[in-house]
């Protein structure tokens, strides 16, 4: 296992917050290293944060490198369910 960096998503995935998240998730990016999610604490998210998500995840595969969740909540799970977004984002997990 090689080494990983984390990101927080905090509380809110949600259009109020994009624009800071995107700005963590980039410089994520920049270090060219497998990144772990960390999603325990959402208590919200909309399709704005879903698809910020989405377009990282796409971004750090096609450098090489993979994503994981660590602990994604219940309200993020739900919310990739509602929008058809589960399987796209890897939340698909039984």
């Amino acid at each position: 296992m090689g080494k990983k960096t984390t990101v927080s998503l905090g509380g809110a995935l949600d259009i109020m917050n994009v624009a800071g998240l995107k700005a963590r998730l980039e410089g994520a990016l920049a270090k060219n290293l497998s990144v772990v999610l960390i999603s325990d604490k959402v208590e919200k998210a909309d399709t704005a944060g879903l698809q910020l998500i989405y377009a990282f995840i796409q971004k750090v595969e096609k450098n090489g490198y993979r994503v994981n969740w660590q602990k994604p909540s219940d309200a993020l799970i739900q919310a990739s369910e509602i929008l058809g977004m589960q399987e796209a984002l890897y939340l698909d997990v039984a």
